[in-house]
């Protein structure tokens, strides 16, 4: 990977999820011919090509760990992509055989934006830290936008800590901050979202003042795919847990 510094579960009629539990270390989403062009293979690991936990035609997500003292291998990156740090750590990158970074640190739930780089440049970054880094890559399969009209804009959460991290003319990329107890106040989602859940706790889910089903245990890492529609029925999502819960919310334009 390069670093580039720039500045839930929905259950209504008209909009689908897809969910994976980042504690199911076995179970991977089958890949097609079609998502290959878009993975990440990092050769010198043991496990080069980590496992891909969602896909459809729009978007692919895989997951790679790289363990401490590690290098990842001379690799490309197909652009239209950021990452995800699920745990943090220390990078060090080298390019073309020489030292392009050194020894920076990267926090958990750090997100960047990914340009593309041929293999012939020699890219590779390496885990100098001592402790093992997980990341989730999302990678845009459309050349263009996708979305209808004039896009989309931010998520709007009444009631949670939201921080916008990118926008740019593919997709918007916000953090979302629910304490213990909180609830992100009603909502609908109007365009194609992924989840990514970097702090795991506890969720509930109500519409008006009718909770939904039972409490889910939500790990660090568990994704999910949102085919909004606009048209949707309003909920709203709850930390009914003794932690903060915090994910990253992608919305393709």
């Amino acid at each position: 990977m390069t670093l580039f510094r720039k500045p839930c579960i929905v259950t209504a009629l008209f909009v689908t999820a897809a969910t994976v539990s980042a504690q199911d270390s076995v179970w991977s989403v089958p890949v097609s011919e079609d998502d290959r062009p878009f993975l990440l293979h990092y050769p010198n690991l043991e496990n080069p090509d980590g496992r891909v936990v969602l896909t459809n035609e729009f978007v692919v997500l895989q997951r790679l760990w790289v363990p401490a003292g590690e290098w990842e291998g001379i690799h490309s990156h197909p652009g239209n992509q950021i990452y995800v740090h699920i745990m943090g750590g220390e990078w060090s990158g080298r390019l073309g055989g020489e030292i392009e970074y050194w020894g920076i640190a990267s926090p958990d739930g750090e997100v960047g934006w990914m340009d593309p780089i041929p293999l012939s440049a020699g890219h590779e970054s390496g885990n100098t830290g001592d402790t093992p880094i997980d990341l989730i890559y999302v990678t845009l399969k459309k050349a263009g936008p996708i979305a209808d009209g004039a896009g989309h804009g931010d998520q709007s959460f009444s009631d949670a800590f939201v921080d916008l991290l990118i926008e740019n003319e593919r997709m918007i990329v916000q953090r979302v901050r629910l304490e213990p107890g909180w609830w992100t106040g009603p909502h609908v989602h109007t365009g194609r979202q992924i989840i990514i859940y970097t702090k795991g706790g506890t969720r509930s889910e109500r519409r008006g003042d009718q909770v939904q089903g039972l409490s889910k245990a939500i790990f660090p890492g568990s994704a999910v795919w949102i085919e909004g529609t606009g048209t949707s029925e309003a909920h709203d999502v709850g930390n009914s847990g003794v932690s903060p819960l915090e994910f990253v919310l992608v919305t393709i334009k």
